[in-house]
Parts: structure tokens; C-alpha cells; sequence
């Protein structure tokens, strides 16, 4: 028995190390949290409130800018266009993205909603007070903050520019700005998710 047991021990190295390369399942792009957090907030759409729990039943793909952005904001919902687009019609009906707007004194509910819709007709802008959205925002690690400040209605807004990804109430999974350009792989990622 204890001559066999090396050659025992080999194999079973032998199958466990077969078993680790085996490939599992998708591979995520974007970076999957291992442990989902609870993510909530309440703010202001174009016909009234809108909690974020309300989306339970999508994959929310949330992303917080604002409309005088001259660069990243419309770079990243041309993307987030793309993929919606590229997603199947009965995939596309399990997702809502929604844009949240960090400078509520120049972009109340109708001015983020209509600047979302301007990228998709399905997509969702919400805004509010500036206490609600700085706990909208803080409830996802997101910093902003007025630079370049010329005058009233004048400035520019510095911003986290990740892209959240919400499934069930909790966050998932993130995308980066390089990250949420690169369409298939954002789409592999969705459908993987719903």
C-alpha cells in the first residue's frame, strides 16, 4: 500500500491541476465584485421620484456626469449606446441605464433626462437636490466637484468615471472608461450577468 500511495498522490496532483485550468464559465471584462454591495438611492426623473430599487428587476447600468461635459460623459453613453444596442431585443428589455447628473444647478430632471435620451430613447436621466445627489453619489464611491470656475453657470465638473453595474439592488460590477469602450466584451459581460 505504501508504494502505491506516491503514484496515488501524483495523479490526484495530477487531476486537481486538470481541474483548476478546466476553463469555468465567463470570464468577466469589467471588474466583478466578489462581494456585492446593497446600493440604493432616491432622486428626481422627469415625472417625479425614482428610487433605484425600482429597477429590482434589471440590470441597471448607472453612470454619473453631467451635460456640460465636454468629453468623457458623451464618450461613455455612446458606449454604453453601443452595447444596449448590440444586446438582443429580449436582453435589451432586462436592461436600464441611467444617467445621473452631478450638477443639479444646471441640469434639473428634464434637462438630464432629455441629454440621456438624446443618446437612447430607453435611457433614464435623474437629478435633484444637491443633497440627494451628493448621497446618491457617495453611495457609490463617486467624487465631484466644480473646477475651472469662471462665473456662474460657468465652470466645469471634475468626476468619477466608472460605469456601475447594478443587478438585484446590489452593485456587481464596474467598468472603467477605457474598459466601457470596448463593446463586445461589455456585451458578454451583460448577458452573462442577466
Amino acid at each position: 500500500m505504501k508504494r502505491f500511495l506516491p503514484a496515488f498522490l501524483s495523479v490526484l496532483a495530477l487531476l486537481a491541476l486538470a481541474y483548476l485550468l478546466l476553463p469555468r464559465g465567463h470570464t468577466f471584462y469589467g471588474t466583478r465584485l466578489l462581494n456585492p454591495k446593497p446600493v440604493d438611492f432616491a432622486l428626481e426623473g422627469p415625472q417625479g421620484p425614482v428610487r433605484l430599487s425600482r429597477f429590482q428587476d434589471k440590470l441597471v447600468l448607472l453612470f454619473f456626469g453631467y451635460t456640460h461635459c465636454p468629453d468623457v460623459c458623451p464618450t461613455t453613453l455612446i458606449a454604453l449606446k453601443r452595447a444596449y444596442e448590440k444586446l438582443p431585443p429580449k436582453a435589451q428589455e432586462g436592461v436600464q441605464v441611467i444617467f445621473v447628473s452631478v450638477d443639479p444647478e444646471r441640469d434639473p430632471p428634464e434637462v438630464a433626462d432629455r441629454y440621456a435620451k438624446g443618446f437612447h430613447p430607453s435611457f433614464l436621466g435623474l437629478s435633484g437636490s444637491p443633497e440627494a445627489v451628493r448621497e446618491a453619489a457617495q453611495t457609490f464611491g463617486v467624487f465631484y466637484q466644480k473646477s475651472q470656475y469662471r462665473g456662474p453657470g460657468e465652470y466645469l465638473v471634475d468626476h468619477t468615471a466608472t460605469t456601475f453595474v447594478v443587478r438585484e439592488g446590489k452593485l456587481v460590477l464596474l467598468f472603467s472608461p477605457d474598459k466601457v469602450e470596448a463593446t463586445e466584451k461589455v456585451v458578454a459581460d451583460l448577458l452573462a450577468l442577466l
